[in-house]
């Protein structure tokens, strides 16, 4: 039973992980600035 428990935590933080890499690679591809959502980067970028 803690091995399926293992299993599935890691494919939730694999799934997770590649869902965060896709996301950020398409709006790379698109040409958008990526965005912390606090505001962060942008000012970073000024």
């Amino acid at each position: 039973m803690a091995l399926r428990a293992i299993t599935l935590s890691v494919g939730m933080i694999a799934a997770t992980a590649l869902w965060g890499l896709s996301v950020y690679s398409a709006d790379a591809m698109a040409g958008k600035v990526s965005d912390d959502g606090y505001g962060v980067s942008a000012v970073a970028g000024n």
